[in-house]
This record gives C-alpha cells, sequence and structure tokens, in this order.
C-alpha cells in the first residue's frame, strides 16, 4: 500500500512538472529565474544531508537491501552473478595455472558485506560521475518532451532567412518555451546544464585518481581503456549537447567541429558527413547531432557503464602500487 502512495506521488510531481504555464510568470517560478544557482546549491545540500540522515539512521541501507531483495526474489540475480564470477575465476585460473594465480576478491568478499554497496553513489568519483549521469538522464528525457530538433533559420515571418527581420530557428525557439513557459523548465535547464559539467570533471578527475594510484596496471588493463573510452564518450556527449540550443554558440562550436572533422586525412569528408551530415552546417546538422546525444550516445555509454562497473565489482578495489 505505501508503496503504492509513493509511486502514485511521484507520478503526480511528473503530471504537475508537464503543464504549461501562461505567460503572467507566477511568482515561484520568477524566483527560481532569479535565484537559480542558490537554489540548486540549496537543493544539492538537502540532498546530501537527508541522504546523511537516512544513512546514519539505517533507513537507507534498509532501503536499499529491500528493494535489491525484492527485485532478487523476481529475477533471481544472485544466481547470475555468482555464475559470472565462477566462470571468471575459472577461466583466470585456466589461462595461468602455473602461477597458480588467482584475481583479487571483490569489495564484498572481502569486507563480508551482505548489501551491495558499490551501487552507492557517493563511494567515490567514479560514483559522482554515475550519480550525474542518472540526473542527466531524468533531466534530458523533461527537456527532450518539448526540445524541437529544427536547425533551418527562417525569418519571424517563416520566410528564407538573408532578408530582414530576425533570424531564428526552431530549435532555438523550442529551448526559449523551455526557459519561458514550460512549468520549471528554467531550472530543470539549468539543472542539466550543471550536471553536464560536474559529470566531465568527475570523469576526469577519476581518471586521474586511477592513473596516480596505479590502479590501471594488471589485472585491470582492460577496465582502463573502458574508462578511457567512457571519457571519450563523455566529452562527446557534452560537445553534441552544446550544439542543440543552435545559438551563436553552438553554431561557433559547430563550425570548429567541421573543420576538425574535415581536417582528418582521406576520411575526413566522409567523418563530416556521418557526424554533421555534410561538409557545411545545415539543418542536418541538429537532427544528427540529436540522434546520437539522445539514442546513439546513451547506448554506448550505458553499456560501457554496465561493463565497467561490473568489472569493479568483480575485480575489487585496486590498492595504491
Amino acid at each position: 500500500m505505501k508503496f503504492n502512495r509513493i509511486v502514485a506521488a511521484i507520478i503526480g510531481c511528473l503530471v504537475l512538472l508537464a503543464l504549461p504555464v501562461s505567460a503572467e510568470t507566477p511568482i515561484l517560478e520568477e524566483l527560481m529565474r532569479k535565484y537559480t544557482f542558490l537554489l540548486i546549491f540549496l537543493s544539492m545540500v538537502g540532498a546530501v544531508a537527508g541522504i546523511g540522515y537516512l544513512y546514519i539512521t539505517g533507513l537507507l541501507p534498509r532501503a536499499i537491501f529491500e528493494t535489491w531483495r525484492w527485485v532478487d526474489e523476481r529475477f533471481a540475480l544472485h544466481r547470475y552473478v555468482s555464475l559470472a564470477k565462477r566462470e571468471y575465476y575459472s577461466v583466470v585460473y585456466t589461462l595461468m595455472p602455473a602461477t597458480g594465480r588467482t584475481m583479487p576478491q571483490s569489495h564484498t568478499e572481502r569486507y563480508n558485506v551482505k548489501a551491495v554497496w558499490y551501487w552507492y553513489p557517493f563511494y567515490s568519483l567514479g560514483g559522482l560521475s554515475f550519480f550525474a549521469y542518472i540526473v542527466l538522464t531524468i533531466t534530458g528525457i523533461y527537456l527532450g518532451f518539448y526540445y524541437v530538433p529544427d536547425g533551418e533559420f527562417v525569418n519571424e515571418d517563416g520566410g528564407p532567412c538573408g532578408g530582414p527581420g530576425h533570424c531564428t530557428s526552431g530549435a532555438y525557439e523550442s529551448m526559449e518555451l523551455i526557459m519561458t513557459q514550460v512549468s520549471f523548465g528554467y531550472i530543470i535547464r539549468a539543472v542539466h546544464h550543471w550536471s553536464a559539467h560536474f559529470m566531465v570533471a568527475s570523469v576526469f578527475l577519476h581518471m586521474m585518481r586511477v592513473y596516480f594510484v596505479g590502479a590501471y596496471r594488471n589485472p585491470r588493463e582492460i577496465n582502463w581503456m573502458l574508462g578511457s573510452i567512457l571519457l571519450m564518450v563523455t566529452i562527446f556527449f557534452g560537445y553534441t549537447g552544446y550544439l542543440l540550443p543552435w545559438d551563436e554558440l553552438g553554431f561557433a562550436a559547430g563550425s570548429i567541429g567541421l573543420e576538425m572533422a574535415t581536417s582528418i586525412p582521406a576520411m575526413g569528408p566522409l567523418m563530416a558527413q556521418i557526424v554533421f551530415g555534410g561538409t557545411q552546417l545545415t539543418g542536418d546538422t541538429i537532427t544528427r547531432m540529436y540522434w546520437l546525444h539522445i539514442f546513439v550516445l546513451p547506448l554506448i555509454g550505458t553499456i560501457l557503464i554496465i561493463i565497467h562497473m561490473a568489472l569493479v565489482w568483480i575485480q575489487g578495489e585496486a590498492e595504491p602500487h
């Protein structure tokens, strides 16, 4: 019964956020526009304090454990995890029987932890970047309901750009709609914007930490390569999202990226055609960036994150060399 009420409350909040508001902005949303950064900071502080309180009181561990137990009873995940670990250890021992070397124990084995604490988002810099990825996914879905990937420039009267009047695009107008008329659109876009910066910084610092403690060495070379690929995917995530508003900054960034792509020997024109839709910036550029941003990169990134975190869970944390 309590679970149903919680689900109903979440759905109700999403419905309220999706309702558009009139041009006369309410006082609450006006305050959000005026004090966006302060509200985001206070929200993060409140979230950290709330999670800390739940952790100290034991409610958070109990909730995570009960959630895991509920899912495990229905999908028997522990059987697949045990099977994967057993096969992994057996393969490693088969490949190196002379040394008798086995992989290090996982975090749960080493410390005899009953719950899977590796998924706790504030455990490390890698966990923080994963937490930012979740926030970006949620806010990005909300923004995607209103964003229009139309990069064709037209005059205010709908005619071709080049004549008198102000030139704009459907993508830019949809961003203006989100910022001015959609409920909480301004603050949700701000959260999406700053979470992207936070994710890039946390992934970079995570890679620095792994490098300086020597966690990239044998037997974790594959995970280091996966992390390097994830860093490039994260940067490309940010680049494609930077172009989507299709304002002056986005158009300038697109021009720079197009010049870099076309400067690649032999493969340059092909890369420009695949990524930017041609050797010039057109409306197709925004369409390509939009699908890269919402489908291709999330698919690749999610698969790599799952493999990356599974290897961390199996191999355990590396001690400093």
